[in-house]
């Protein structure tokens, strides 16, 4: 196993996952009326940012909030379009998705969209790693194809994240921008603010503070102030999706969380709710006593797990963020040499976000709640021996 995840190793091995997507995703596009009449219409859920942006466009960013409105708008574009459909964004984010209604179609608002954020992360992840063998891990990471294939926004929040915990761990008030930018995304902002929190950081408190109030403040002057009541409202039908499985739509097998599991093994919401809780509340433990022993490299990689496990609404392209745990334990492995189980669990990360949305829709398991758990008490007995 150690020399699977050598420098050479891992060029190999992300090379050749790299080739399986790209053959996956010419594929894909082969097929798709992009390229050939009569082929299936290619729908992201990028299509719904461009939608909202378009209403938003018409002077109508409210009805963004409204399920049948936003419905029936992105079903005239795309006629073919299935499944239930929401916008739950708060109004810094619709501000930022807003030039995407200058596009007359959604495909080319998808690249204006990806290519930027896209560019954020790999800058970000430019920082993060030290060898040339990181970069063919990444190339060759599902979380990253999962959301080029979604359409979604993990390029921007795991860019935005990654830029955080490196400024908590060096303490610097830039931490509270990167953090407020998070805001975009509550449920992902909620461990880098604990942390801010915890580091007692005062400048950095206050420029996150400030952060989120300019940012929806200048979207509320865009875009109107009913936006801001419009988000909450939506939180209502947020909720039914989320405890209902979408209405329909199957969320909980794209939704690799604690809840999304006890739900799938028939569990009532209170049982899962109280389930995800205990987990969250444990982590969160787990995560103070990490950073309270100052190491850098399990700060990071404990900072980073913990925000993915706190929030019962988690979606699969959201594990993009693993990137920044597996490229600082890659590293610290190919350097002291890996301790035992390390390597397998590395290797269950890493290959989680494809194989485990497979094995999931097959068998009804999510690999994932239980595999960061094992991260995260992994990094507290690393903790222990250095303590020692």
């Amino acid at each position: 196993m150690d020399r699977l995840l050598s420098t050479q190793g891992i060029s190999r091995m992300g090379g050749a996952w790299l080739g399986l997507f790209v053959a996956i995703a010419l594929g894909y596009l082969g097929f798709s009326s992009l390229v050939r009449v009569g082929g299936y219409a290619i729908v992201s859920d990028l299509s719904v940012f461009w939608t909202a942006a378009q209403l938003a466009l018409q002077g109508k960013a409210t009805a963004a909030y409204q399920e049948p409105i936003l419905h029936a708008t992105l079903a005239a574009a795309v006629p073919t379009v299935k499944g239930n459909f929401g916008w739950f964004y708060p109004p810094a984010f619709y501000l930022l998705v807003l030039p995407l209604a200058h596009f007359a179609h959604y495909f080319p608002a998808y690249l204006a969209w990806e290519l930027p954020t896209g560019a954020l992360f790999l800058e970000v992840w430019r920082r993060w790693t030290t060898r040339p063998s990181s970069w063919w891990m990444l190339a060759g990471f599902g979380g990253l194809w999962l959301n080029l294939l979604h359409g979604q926004n993990a390029f921007l929040t795991a860019g935005l994240g990654g830029l955080a915990l490196r400024a908590l761990v060096a303490g610097s008030p830039w931490a509270g921008f990167f953090v407020g930018m998070l805001g975009i995304k509550p449920q992902l902002v909620l461990v880098p603010a604990f942390l801010l929190l915890l580091t007692r950081n005062a400048k950095a408190l206050v420029v996150a503070m400030v952060t989120l109030l300019v940012t929806n403040g200048l979207a509320l002057m865009v875009l109107g102030p009913g936006v801001l009541e419009a988000w909450w409202h939506s939180m209502t039908l947020a909720r039914h999706y989320l405890e209902q499985d979408g209405m329909g739509s199957r969320y909980w097998l794209s939704m690799p969380t604690v809840f999304a599991q006890m739900r799938l093994w028939g569990f009532t919401v209170a049982g899962s709710y109280a389930a995800q809780g205990l987990s969250g509340v444990a982590a969160i433990g787990v995560l103070w006593v990490i950073w309270r022993r100052g190491e850098p490299r399990t700060q990071l990689m404990s900072g980073c797990m913990v925000s993915l496990m706190v929030s019962p609404y988690l979606m699969d392209y959201d594990l993009l963020w693993l990137g920044w745990f597996l490229v600082v334990m890659l590293e610290w492995g190919q350097d002291r040499g890996w301790r035992k189980g390390e390597a397998v669990l590395w290797l269950g990360l890493w290959l989680m976000p494809v194989v485990g949305c497979w094995w999931v829709g097959q068998f009804g398991f999510h690999w994932a709640p239980w595999l960061m758990w094992g991260a995260l008490v992994g990094l507290w007995r690393v903790g222990e021996v250095h303590r020692a």
